[in-house]
């Protein structure tokens, strides 16, 4: 099976982009920096500076965490094994949908990249089919920055976990494929709980990549069938939404898996990836 890979350079992506070759025949690998094509607004700019700025005012753990995690990639996969590489600005770029058209992959696998857009996806289209990672549970948490710390700000320990999605136009709206927990034990560090969920991102997206490849029909399973769910903007990971996430982690977070699970993890639908 020939696969185009849509992602971005940061050393989370090399590492699935080196667990995904053993198994599957990656013609590219389009690594794009997620520069928007529209040059943002004043005040969208602005919000942008004021939340970064509020950040390193009130908490630096979030950051800290995420550079570290991704310091730890780079050490275990320093390099890209891949013989075609192309960088882009946005992933939407001519050079995106001139790889897609030279390859004709049977899979396109996203991860890590801004909104792809219906040019890409209708290209992916003509020869196969296009895939997404999210590191939510969707439909119940889209969008960014970081689902992970977004479900800690709300207090959702029991939908941390990770999606595999058929892509279509919309945020984290495709139909499913697999939706699954993270494995969590309350005694993680937040680095050791982002180091899990993207572990296990990992793990799931590669085993639904390698049922594509062996011909096994993937579920197909319509979000608006689950449940609408909620949808998060970089705007919003305010230092309000920091503070929050901080203080339930460290107040919250050993107490919800030291005892029986939330009640609230039972109006939860998930579809985990069978084995075959």
């Amino acid at each position: 099976m020939r696969a185009v890979i849509l992602t971005n350079p940061q050393g989370n992506q090399i590492a699935l982009v080196n667990k995904l070759i053993p198994h599957i025949e990656i013609a590219a690998v389009i690594f794009s920096k997620n520069i928007p094509r529209r040059k943002p607004t004043t005040t969208a700019r602005a919000k942008t500076l004021a939340n970064r700025i509020a950040g390193r005012l009130t908490t630096t753990e979030f950051r800290d965490t995420w550079n570290q995690m991704l310091a730890v990639y780079s050490e275990l996969y320093p390099t890209i094994p891949v013989e075609h590489s192309v960088y882009v600005e946005n992933i939407n770029e001519e050079a995106t949908l001139a790889a897609i058209n030279q390859y004709s992959p049977d899979l396109v696998l996203v991860s890590g990249t801004n909104i792809v857009g219906s040019r890409v996806i209708d290209a992916a289209h003509r020869s196969g089919k296009i895939m997404n990672l999210h590191t939510g549970i969707s439909p119940y948490v889209k969008g960014g920055p970081n689902c992970t710390n977004w479900c800690l700000a709300k207090g959702w320990f029991h939908l941390i976990g990770n999606t595999t999605m058929w892509i279509d136009k919309g945020i984290d709206t495709g139909n499913i494929i697999a939706t699954e927990r993270t494995p969590l034990d309350g005694g993680e560090s937040l680095f050791d709980l982002h180091w899990k969920v993207m572990e296990h991102a990992h793990d799931l997206y590669l085993r639904s990549v390698r049922r594509f490849a062996a011909g096994s029909l993937l579920p197909d399973i319509s979000q608006a069938s689950i449940a609408k769910g909620e949808l998060f903007s970089t705007s919003q990971w305010t230092s309000s939404a920091m503070k929050s996430a901080l203080g339930n982690f460290k107040r919250d977070f050993v107490e919800y898996f030291s005892e029986s699970m939330s009640d609230a993890s039972a109006d939860v639908k998930l579809f985990p990836l069978e084995d075959d």
